[in-house]
C-alpha cells in the first residue's frame, strides 16, 4: 500500500524534529494532535521538576557535616 504523507520539519539546536501526517488531515485533528504532544511534554516536564525539588529537599534535610576548629598547638 502506498501513501501521500505531509511532513513538518524544524531544526532546534543540532537536532532535527518531525511531524508526519496524513495529507487529508483535518486541520482540527493536527492541532489536537500537537496540543496532546504539548501536554505529554509539560506532564514529563513536571515529573523532572517535582523529582529535583524532592531530591533538593531531601539533600537539605540531610545533617551538614560540621567543620572542625583549627587546632592550635
Amino acid at each position: 500500500m502506498l501513501k501521500n504523507l505531509s511532513s513538518l520539519e524544524h531544526k532546534a539546536g543540532d537536532k532535527i524534529y518531525h511531524f508526519i501526517c496524513d495529507t487529508d488531515s483535518p486541520l482540527n485533528d493536527v492541532k489536537d494532535a500537537l496540543f496532546q504532544f504539548l501536554k505529554f511534554v509539560g506532564q514529563v516536564e513536571d515529573t523532572v521538576k517535582a523529582q529535583q525539588e524532592k531530591m533538593k529537599a531531601e539533600a537539605d534535610s540531610q545533617p551538614k557535616p560540621q567543620e572542625e576548629a583549627p587546632k592550635t598547638e
